[in-house]
């Protein structure tokens, strides 16, 4: 755990990384009209690239199956 907290630049990437991908979720889940697009973007500051995964399955692919 150390070994990662001497690499700061590393830490600041990841966490730049998270913060443009939880951006980006919560920006397309209101412009696609999502019921909680604050509750997607949250997701998305989880681990990346899997929230925008995810999103993009059950956004696009399992919701487009249901219509």
């Amino acid at each position: 755990m150390n070994e990662i907290l001497a690499h700061p630049i590393l830490v600041s990437v990841v966490l730049l990384l998270l913060l443009l991908q939880g951006i980006f979720i919560f920006n397309d889940a209101q412009k696609n009209g999502e019921k909680y697009p604050w509750l997607w973007g949250l997701f998305g500051l989880l681990n990346v690239p899997g929230s925008l995964i995810v999103y993009l399955l059950v956004t696009r692919v399992f919701r487009k199956r249901k219509s």
